[in-house]
């Protein structure tokens, strides 16, 4: 599902406001940080880019954790035990292929978790998630 960004910070609001949250003013800057990456990035780099002062590393996990509890942000993990985030369709997901070397992710346009999910039900699981993330070298990290 493709969604704009102005329909997705109504959604976020729309949410945010029936949960029972608010929009702080630093929350405001977690979001629109997060509203101006066209990839995943850190927290690290949502902090820089929303300009939060270091000391709010905190305050910007807090507000990621709150907009993933609202369903509209996904956490790439990558192999150092690390996330990237970013935002998405509401309670939607994707998959990715991140570079070793530079943390690059892009979004893969196929998701298995369906047969997963079929597969876990015939074993007599429920409330099943998935994850799924291909690592290698992008083409830039691999020039010599």
């Amino acid at each position: 599902m493709s969604i704009e960004k102005p329909e997705l910070l109504d959604i976020i609001l729309e949410r945010l406001k029936a949960t029972g949250g608010r929009m702080t003013k630093k929350r405001e800057c977690v979001l629109g940080a997060l509203l101006s990456m066209d990839r995943p990035a850190s927290a690290e780099e949502i902090r820089e880019r929303g300009q939060l002062p270091a000391s709010d590393l905190v305050t910007v996990y807090r507000n990621l954790e709150t907009f993933e509890k609202l369903g509209v942000l996904q956490r790439v993990p990558l192999e150092n035990g690390t996330h990237l985030f970013e935002l998405t369709a509401p309670d939607e997901h994707y998959h990715h292929l991140i570079c070793r070397e530079c943390h690059k992710a892009e979004r893969l346009d196929v998701c298995v978790g369906h047969e997963v999910v079929k597969r876990a039900q015939a074993h007599g699981y429920s409330q099943i998630a998935h994850m799924m993330e291909v690592y290698g070298v992008c083409d830039e990290c691999a020039k010599p």
